[in-house]
């Protein structure tokens, strides 16, 4: 293959991962750079296990020993800070790595990528015995290699560029999402605001058991799965003509090319509804916050502790959250969270049914859907014209 259509094809790949599609590419390609991708999570793996193995040379000689008592030493004490300070720094460094490494040449990139999995492999191993770390807190060679596989798993599939991207997307539809929700709760509070006084509505909350309660906003939350998952499907199904693709791919790698459409493979279908899900899903999430915050505060200034004793038919009490007190009575969170999820059930129908609220939220999404169907259109053009496309594309090139 020419280098130029090389060039081309990686830069529709780097397009396609930016954007969060690395199902798109074919698996033999996606073994290109595996290394490049699989390290970064290795960093982050190896600081954490650097600080286990501190935290395990700290109190490998104390046996069953209280932590107050490890701490009042200077030695264990310093060490267990700084493995603290590492657990911290894992993420940020793995983060730092990913952003270095793109910065180097590929040799440079791959001697790197084969020292830090030699490293990885081998290195933890000596460290541990230099330190005598014999607690059984230091990650052990077969877990090392277990989690060196999951990191390839992770590299391969591109579940870390889905998840960049997610974290990138999710920020960017943060910004447009709350003025949006803002012109909409008000309208939506109206429905649902009489309910937060109904009685048989608090005794639920008293006499729920912490089991129903967590099954119960989980069928809540799978309400909301199945009334959006229709509406990505159709999204994606509903194909555009190239005219109409093409204003959605200026400024990309895709611009100006012809379209190969193809049935869709099962793993880029499934990239595709969870890019536009997750999107839809960040919208929710920030209306069954914004909602449960507005009950909560309006909650807060107008119950008593006397009110609602009376209507759980139990006292009031303070929430509490793994071992932590909350500034929040319990049983009015059960209450604001039912309402919450409900009114999310309630605005995720509403995107699909009330034009206004399609205009604010779903067409946002649906246009992303189509630019993402246009990019894997063309993009397997390419392929399929330069010889590179799986045989199983060979064989549809022509079913449209």
């Amino acid at each position: 293959m020419a280098r130029g259509t090389d060039t081309q094809l990686l830069e529709q790949e780097q397009w396609l991962r930016a954007n969060g599609l690395p199902l798109v590419v074919p698996p033999a390609r996606r073994l290109r750079g595996l290394i490049p991708r699989t390290v970064p999570l290795l960093v982050t793996f190896a600081f954490l296990a650097i600080g286990l193995v501190m935290v395990d040379a700290a109190v490998a000689d104390e046996g069953s020993v209280e932590l107050l008592d490890v701490l009042r030493r200077p030695a264990q004490r310093t060490t267990l800070i700084v493995a603290g300070i590492v657990f911290l720094l894992a993420i940020p460094l793995g983060m730092g790595y990913a952003w270095l490494q793109r910065r180097m040449t590929p040799l440079l990139r791959l001697i790197v990528g084969v020292v830090i999995i030699v490293f990885w492999l081998g290195g933890l191993s000596l460290i541990a015995a230099l330190t005598h770390a014999t607690g059984g807190l230091h990650i052990d060679i077969v877990s090392r290699l277990l989690l060196l596989l999951l990191a390839a798993l992770i590299g391969f599939y591109g579940l870390g560029n889905m998840l960049r991207w997610a974290g990138k997307r999710g920020a960017k539809e943060l910004t447009v999402t709350v003025p949006a929700v803002a012109r909409i709760l008000p309208l939506l509070l109206l429905t649902v605001l009489l309910v937060f006084f109904t009685n048989e509505l608090w005794q639920l909350a008293g006499t729920m058991t912490q089991p129903r309660m967590t099954l119960l906003a989980a069928f809540l939350i799978l309400m909301i799965v199945l009334i959006v998952l229709p509406a990505t499907f159709d999204m994606i199904d509903d194909e555009k003509d190239d005219d109409t693709e093409e204003p959605l791919l200026e400024a990309t790698p895709f611009s100006g090319l012809q379209a190969r459409r193809s049935k869709l493979s099962s793993g880029e279908r499934f990239n595709l509804i969870a890019v536009s899900m997750t999107v839809q899903f960040v919208q929710i999430t920030m209306f069954v916050a914004v909602t449960f915050a507005v009950f909560a505060v309006f909650g807060a200034i107008s119950l008593t502790d006397e009110l609602i004793a009376t209507w759980t038919g139990e006292a009031a009490r303070d929430l509490v959250i793994l071992g932590v007190r909350m500034p929040m009575e319990a049983h009015m969170f059960r209450v604001c969270m039912i309402l919450a999820l409900f009114s999310g059930i309630s605005f995720a129908a509403s995107t699909l049914q009330d034009s206004m609220y399609r205009t604010l939220f779903l067409d946002r999404v649906a246009e992303d859907v189509h630019r993402n169907l246009a990019a894997r259109h063309r993009y397997r053009a390419t392929l399929v014209a330069h010889g590179t496309a799986p045989q199983r594309w060979l064989s549809l090139a022509d079913d449209d």
